[in-house]
Formats: structure tokens, C-alpha cells, sequence
């Protein structure tokens, strides 16, 4: 039996097309991932942690434009912590230079951007990990599918055609035996290739989106949030009370103030006018009454 004739035997013909129809699937897959992912990884790079809170707008407009990081974004946002000046550094970002305001992250990265969120969940993964078996399986299919029509050709009605029949019987049975070999071998040979061209176009990128997550976004657990939290409660409760304590204190002097710089001058004017006005009255004719005096 040639090799050109095993080859171009239609069982291990389909096999073979099968085979390479998978793995041409996979790869328009994983190079469309790739290009995608490489993309966030590279405009990821371009960015540092000093100037993140002025570009957060345009990291913002980025992650909701792609579609590989859209639904995980909007999740990814809802677990920063914003600084409370980050409004007015993002307004004017050259009015100090020693104020650098920070993004906090309360969970990990990795809990957004991994591998079921960016590769997984943007193809058809559940089909290319039944490939293999689809593969396996067209084995002993087309294997017990090649020995029956083997047995139905056997003729064994006159002698002159015993040795024929059994020989092309036992050429159909090795080309059955081949047909279980390829497919296996097909598949093996698949999933090393699938997982190659996973590691090097789909997980090198996503660690990489993780890592730069991780370099530009400092992650403050929930625990140390909360402790966080009520020390700066208590230091508002303790700033609030000593303003209360001093507010009576601070209304008098207030009060007192203003009655020595305003009140005071006012009155002490009116009293001058008195007494310039009685004056000009006593200095005047003696005789009339007072309505005289005044006129």
C-alpha cells in the first residue's frame, strides 16, 4: 500500500480537512484577540501613575471603546477610590507640582481582566476545547465505517476469488486501522498547537494587561479601607468638637469686636453732636422758649 494511496483515501481525507479547518479557526480567533488585547497593552504602557489622574478621561474613553474591555471596565471602575482634589488637578494640572493625586483599587485586577473576561468570553472557547474530541471520535467512526463496507465487498461464492477478496479485505482493514491513527494523531497534534498559540497570543497579554494594572493603580483592601475610614471619622468628631467648645468664646470676642469698632465711634459721635448742639443753644439769645432756641 502506497503512501499516495492512504493519503487520498476519502476517510483520511475528511480527517485531515477537519484538522486543518480547526486549526485555522483557532488561529482567526486567538489573532483577533491578540490584536485587541495588544492594543490596551500598549496604550496601558503609555501611561505612568503620576499622570493617571489627569488622563483618566482618556484611559476612560479607551477601555469603553474596545470591546475586549468594555463590560469589564465599567465593573473595574466601580471598585476605584478617586482622591477628593482629583477635579481640580484634572483642571489645572500645572498649579503645584508636588500635588500628585492617586487612584486607589480596593480589589485586584486580576479579578476583572483575566483570562475568562478577555479571552474566553470573546470566542467560541467551549467549541475548540470539543475539537480534540470531535477529532478522536471521527477515528473509530470512520474506521468501523471502512470495515463494514470491507465485509460487504468479501465474496467467497467461487475459489478463484478468495485470495482477491481477502486481500482487499485486509487492505481495507489497515486503511480502517490508519483512519483511527490519524485522527488521534491529529488530535494530539492540535492541542499542542492550540496551546502554543494560546501562551503566545492570548495569556502573554492578558498577564500583561494585569501587570500594568497593577503598576498604575496602588490596591487598598477593604480592610484598610474601613480602618482608614473611622480614623478619619474620629478626626473629624475630635476637629468638630473643639469648634463647638470655642464657638461661644469665638461669638463673644466677635460680638465685642464689633461693638468697640463700630458701635462705640457711632455713639460717641452722636454724644459730640449733643453736646455741639447744646452749646450753640446756651451761646444763643437767652429769651423764648426752646422752639425759638432751635429755629
Amino acid at each position: 500500500m502506497t503512501i499516495l494511496k492512504i493519503i487520498t483515501e476519502p476517510a483520511i481525507l475528511i480527517i485531515t480537512a477537519f484538522f486543518l479547518f480547526c486549526i485555522m479557526t483557532v488561529l482567526k480567533n486567538y489573532l483577533k484577540v491578540e490584536q485587541n488585547l495588544n492594543s490596551v497593552y500598549s496604550f496601558l504602557r503609555s501611561l505612568n501613575r503620576k499622570e493617571l489622574s489627569y488622563r483618566f478621561n482618556e484611559l476612560d474613553n479607551f477601555m469603553k471603546g474596545n470591546l475586549y474591555t468594555s463590560t469589564s471596565w465599567e465593573d473595574f471602575k466601580k471598585a476605584l477610590i478617586f482622591p477628593e482634589k482629583l477635579y481640580v488637578a484634572s483642571k489645572n494640572p500645572t498649579s503645584s507640582t508636588d500635588f500628585k493625586p492617586e487612584i486607589y483599587l480596593t480589589i485586584d485586577a486580576s479579578y476583572f481582566f483575566n483570562e475568562d473576561t478577555l479571552v474566553y468570553s470573546k470566542i467560541n472557547h467551549k467549541f475548540i476545547q470539543t475539537m480534540p474530541t470531535l477529532l478522536t471520535g471521527l477515528g473509530p467512526f470512520f474506521t468501523f465505517l471502512k470495515m463494514a463496507v470491507a465485509f460487504t465487498e468479501v465474496n467467497f461464492s467461487m475459489e478463484s476469488n478468495v485470495g482477491e477478496s481477502l486481500n482487499s479485505l485486509i487492505a481495507n482493514i489497515q486503511i480502517a486501522a490508519l483512519c483511527s491513527v490519524f485522527a488521534v494523531g491529529f488530535s494530539l497534534l492540535f492541542m499542542f498547537i492550540e496551546k502554543i498559540m494560546y501562551n503566545r497570543m492570548c495569556k502573554k497579554y492578558y498577564l500583561a494587561i494585569q501587570k500594568e494594572f497593577i503598576r498604575l493603580f496602588d490596591v487598598v483592601t477593604s480592610e484598610k479601607f474601613l480602618i482608614d475610614l473611622v480614623k478619619e471619622s474620629k478626626i473629624q468628631s475630635v476637629t468638630n468638637e473643639k469648634l463647638l467648645k470655642a464657638l461661644p468664646d469665638n461669638f463673644a470676642k466677635a460680638i465685642e469686636k464689633s461693638i468697640s469698632n463700630t458701635t462705640v465711634p457711632y455713639l460717641e459721635n452722636i454724644l459730640y453732636g449733643l453736646n455741639r448742639l447744646n452749646e450753640s443753644l446756651n451761646g444763643g439769645n437767652n429769651g423764648g422758649d426752646v422752639v425759638d432756641k432751635l429755629f
